[in-house]
């Protein structure tokens, strides 16, 4: 559907469109996983008996993963190319959620997060890359804007299945609902382990040779990774600031639903499911209006909704008000996310593009772990409106820097 729907692949000369196919089909595979976990590890969480506290410290060491292997990971794939990095991704982010549905102590539980934490940080790492090579500069945002439209949209399925599985492993084989969560989560786990047979087949260019005079001793000196960063690290930091936000609220929405509108799993996930749905068709969206407006111009734009749905949230009395609200406040970090690292991977090198992903990467989990951590806290602490308020004060502080870093250029 992708490459007969989009012609983001004509006439570039940097990949094929069958590689395009495998490394989206791999993505897809990939994020399954994670939004089978993302969703259901809190309930599984509450199954077992611990506290909100532990849940936000799961999720803390699932960022935290990815954030250590962020700066490695970028060395990494300029040094072996994204498609070995991202097979190497699978393989560790697979065996990570599957050790996370098994353990049931609070210390194993975050040392599997950790695992596939670190997984998910070099294919994070390594996609903006791939995607680099494979597509030309006239098509680029529609291809990036696919990548995560795509992934969204099997999300919308795989999360309202993840609401459904548990019950139906627990009705068809006879066991609990401990058991039935966890038998999900292990179906996810595999999903992101058959990734690799995807990521396995991309047709990639690999890392280019380093030119004559950028050896050491011939010419100048080589270019300093940190001095070609430097101009985007005011970037950087600001999109660190607005997704803290948004951090502080994405491990806690789907008990937010279930604890104030008395809503089943089931149910919740339905609701993630068709919000994933209408995520993925802003994010398409969005690729058309990058075309015409520009990527610069679409994104701050973008980023200033987050606050008001976030406030709205923390006032909403009735699941009618709270849906759109969750719809809006969501969409805005998939919509952004793309144009984020089109604004950054397009001003580098490639052979220095992985280590400037993980730079930007960095600044999205750094915020992910301090959000999850801090989130966890403010919930138990001051409950959901106290959470919500925070949340909205930060992404309106990160928009407006955006906006106004935009216009400074």
């Amino acid at each position: 559907m992708f490459l007969t729907t989009g012609e983001a692949m004509e006439e570039t000369a940097r990949g094929s469109p069958g590689s395009v196919a495998w490394c989206i089909a791999g993505n897809v595979l990939f994020g399954a996983g994670l939004f089978f976990h993302s969703f259901l590890y809190n309930f599984y969480l509450e199954a077992l008996g611990h506290s909100e506290a532990v849940m936000g410290y799961a999720a803390a060491a699932l960022t935290g993963g990815g954030l250590a292997m962020l700066l490695p990971a970028g060395r990494l794939v300029d040094r072996v190319g994204p498609r070995v990095a991202m097979v190497a991704a699978g393989i560790v982010a697979g065996l990570g959620l599957a050790l996370g549905a098994w353990m049931g102590a609070v210390m194993p539980i975050l040392a599997a997060a950790l695992m596939a934490g670190a997984g998910g940080g070099l294919w994070r790492v390594a996609v903006g890359p791939a995607l680099m090579q494979l597509t030309s500069s006239g098509r680029r945002a529609r291809v990036f804007a696919w990548n995560v439209g795509l992934i969204l949209l099997s999300g919308a399925g795989g999360i309202a299945l993840a609401g459904a599985v548990p019950r139906w492993f627990a009705v068809a084989l006879g066991v609990s609902r401990l058991s039935g969560l966890r038998l999900a989560l292990f179906s996810g786990a595999l999903l992101t382990a058959l990734s690799v047979a995807a990521f396995a087949l991309l047709r990639l260019q690999g890392t280019p040779p380093t030119p004559v005079s950028d050896q050491p001793g011939v010419g100048s000196p080589p270019e300093d990774v940190a001095a070609a960063a430097a101009p985007f690290l005011p970037l950087v930091g600001l999109v660190a600031v607005w997704m803290l936000g948004a951090a502080l609220l994405a491990p806690f929405l789907n008990i937010y639903f279930a604890r104030r509108f008395t809503l089943s799993i089931g149910s919740v996930g339905l609701m993630f499911g068709a919000a994933h749905l209408l995520w993925a068709l802003a994010v398409f969206g969005s690729g058309e209006l990058a075309l015409r407006w520009g990527v610069r111009a679409l994104l701050p734009a973008v980023a200033l909704l987050f606050a008001p749905a976030a406030w709205g949230l923390a006032l909403a009395r009735g699941v009618t008000v709270a849906l759109p609200l969750y719809f809006l406040q969501g969409a805005v970090g998939p919509v952004t996310n793309p144009l984020i690292d089109q604004v950054l991977l397009a001003q580098v090198p490639r052979r220095q593009q992985g280590r400037v992903s993980g730079w930007r990467n960095m600044a999205a989990d750094v915020s992910g772990i301090v959000g999850a951590s801090a989130g966890g806290m403010l919930l138990s602490a001051g409950g959901f409106q106290g959470l919500f308020a925070v949340a909205g004060l930060l992404g309106l502080i990160g928009g407006v820097g955006l906006l106004g870093w935009v216009r400074e250029r």
